[in-house]
């Protein structure tokens, strides 16, 4: 299997909007640039294909192909759906141990550095920076950015370990998109949709992890709503077409910021091709 079909939003993830629209199941996409609606499949080969792009995590290398940053997303993508599956159900007992909630997090927090964007926004920095390449001998600024996903994504986890969740119940249809993490946003916490009425939020803990269950109003829903479109940059996917007609039809939905960069390190727990 060469793994080419790389999905930056993963299926167990996007799967949780799927509904059957009388001739298939499926989700409501708005293509950012086209501003166009369409119904995506769920299911196949082709499944969501909106969120996936050929060889996104591949390096091509040498007559190789290393598929290294596909594997490591693809093992942690599993212990992210089991979670969604239990906090549906509304469990308490979640992890064995703490490696099983590192890999969670390492799941949440790697949306950070997984999007299609994040990527092409990351080569153009790196091209643009000859300090960061003369750090990294003979490496391509594709190959930079691969290496370093995993050293990245380990840093956050590091910064709020241990964890508290919290799973809020929202009775307003949540939107997701392309880049749906919104890290550090209010007063430490970080958001990022699980289905269309579940919301996780989640910081740092005082002392040990925990997790609860609450209910959201109407306000806060709208809000994270909002950050989610304007964190939008090829798609937002709603379980309301008409939720999404207003947002493509808004004359505020348009985007100018930009991502920043940490610094990039030699390897500690990243892979070298």
């Amino acid at each position: 299997m060469n793994k080419k079909n790389n999905h930056y939003v993963p299926k167990c993830l996007l799967k949780r909007w799927s509904h059957n629209n009388g001739r298939y199941d499926g989700v409501f996409v708005l293509n950012c640039s086209s501003k166009t609606i369409d119904f995506s499949s769920a299911k196949g080969s082709k499944a969501f294909s909106f969120a996936s792009i050929n060889n996104l995590y591949i390096l091509d290398k040498d007559n190789d192909r290393y598929t290294n940053l596909e594997d490591w997303l693809s093992g942690i993508e599993g212990i992210l759906s089991v979670f969604i599956d239990k906090v549906i159900r509304k469990e308490t007992a979640l992890f064995k141990d703490h490696s099983q909630l590192h890999k969670l997090l390492m799941g949440l927090l790697s949306f950070n550095f997984r999007s299609r964007y994040f990527f092409q926004e990351g080569e153009k920095y790196i091209d643009s920076n000859p300090q960061i390449k003369f750090q990294f001998a003979e490496r391509s600024s594709l190959q930079i950015l691969l290496e370093n996903v995993v050293n990245a994504t380990t840093d956050k986890v590091n910064q709020i370990f241990p964890v508290e969740f919290i799973v809020c119940n929202s009775t307003v249809p949540l939107l997701i998109c392309d880049r749906p993490l919104l890290f550090d946003v209010f007063d430490d916490y970080s958001f990022i949709p699980l289905s269309p009425y579940l919301l996780l939020s989640f910081r740092k803990a005082q002392r040990q992890s925990t997790i609860v269950y609450k209910a959201i109003n109407n306000n806060l829903a709208d809000s994270f709503n909002n950050q989610i479109i304007k964190a939008a940059r090829d798609w937002i996917v709603s379980t309301n077409k008409k939720e999404l007609k207003r947002i493509m039809e808004s004359k505020d939905f348009e985007y100018s910021d930009k991502i920043i960069f940490e610094e990039f390190k030699t390897l500690i727990h990243g892979y070298e091709y």
